[in-house]
């Protein structure tokens, strides 16, 4: 890890001596909080632009774009303007306006192929007035309303097939009643969950498990005496499938890339569900590679369990 964030000073050193308008990085956590870079989920950039404010670029430790937006304070940082967040593969993921490091005005979400995924409103950094939500294939996910920032009134959620998957009646945020219903419209009789994480087959200890038996610590970063956790997230698909798996905190080539290949190898998890409708999520998971890895069987590194990871719009960190 160490290597890495060496690596990574020097090339902020070169952009900012080249550009001579590039302020030194700032590394932050998955809060936003600056941090040391050791401890960085990410770090910022920041262009001087005079009176006008400085432009200001969000990226994660190995060089994706996350954020771009502008700063008319960086003693403390102040947002405001347009600001715009980023999928992996480059595509806008999110964008609003802010006023006074408050966001405020029409947000717009979307898939990575470009189509809406969400819209609302922001006042004063909340949500606001009627949101709707939008399946891939187009159809109605979920509509409703907020009031200074809390579900209120009426709330429907839906199938991709356009049937109705619950029904919520709140007052500012408090729930009075909640429905669901099953995909052919019958009536669901389990216990409601409003969320349901993805369960990977056998539960947290079998993903562990998994890990523990498929990860191979490679000779060349044995050799290399190369230790550290690679941090790689992923998303657990509609139909429980893991991709866009990708290193987000790395050590070095080697193990970045098995850490990548044994998180991209896991079997389909049972999906997560919101409303009782199958849902995408995004998990980072840490994998540890130490000298305890045994190269004829025994004792391996112990790994930690994934934690969700959100990203996509104000309400939401990395």
């Amino acid at each position: 890890m160490k290597a890495c964030v060496v690596a990574l000073s020097l090339l902020l050193a070169l952009v900012s001596t080249g550009f001579g308008q590039t302020m030194p990085a700032v590394y932050l956590n998955a809060h936003d909080e600056e941090t040391v870079p050791d401890s960085a989920t990410h770090y910022r950039l920041v262009d001087r632009q005079g009176e006008s404010g400085y432009a200001m670029r969000e990226y994660s430790l190995t060089g994706t774009l996350l954020l771009r937006g502008t700063l008319s304070s960086i003693e403390p940082p102040v947002r405001n303007g347009l600001l715009t967040w980023y999928h992996p593969n480059g595509a806008k993921a999110g964008q609003v306006h802010y006023l006074d490091d408050e966001a405020d005005g029409v947000y717009v979400s979307w898939y990575e192929d470009g189509h809406v995924s969400q819209r609302g409103e922001y006042a004063d950094g909340q949500r606001v007035g009627r949101w709707l939500s939008v399946h891939r294939n187009g159809q109605k996910r979920s509509r409703g309303e907020y009031v200074a920032g809390r579900q209120h009134g009426e709330w429907r959620y839906y199938y991709d097939t356009g049937q109705p998957s619950a029904i919520e009646h709140l007052d500012r945020g408090r729930s009075l009643s909640l429905t669901f219903f099953n995909a052919d419209g019958s009536a669901y009789h389990d216990l409601p969950h409003r969320r349901q994480p993805a369960q990977f087959p056998g539960g947290e200890a079998a993903l562990l498990q998994y890990l523990a038996r498929n990860t191979v610590y490679p000779k060349a970063a044995r050799r290399k005496n190369i230790t550290g956790k690679v941090y790689v997230s992923y998303t657990v698909g509609e139909d429980g499938r893991v991709g866009q798996v990708r290193v987000i905190r790395g050590v070095s080539a080697e193990v970045d890339t098995e850490a990548r290949r044994v998180v991209g190898s896991l079997p389909a998890f049972r999906p997560g569900r919101e409303y009782n409708v199958p849902t995408a999520m995004t998990y980072t998971l840490p994998i540890l590679f130490a000298p305890n890895f045994k190269i004829f069987g025994g004792v391996k590194a112990t790994q930690s369990p994934p934690t969700e990871a959100w990203a996509g719009n104000p309400d939401e960190t990395y």
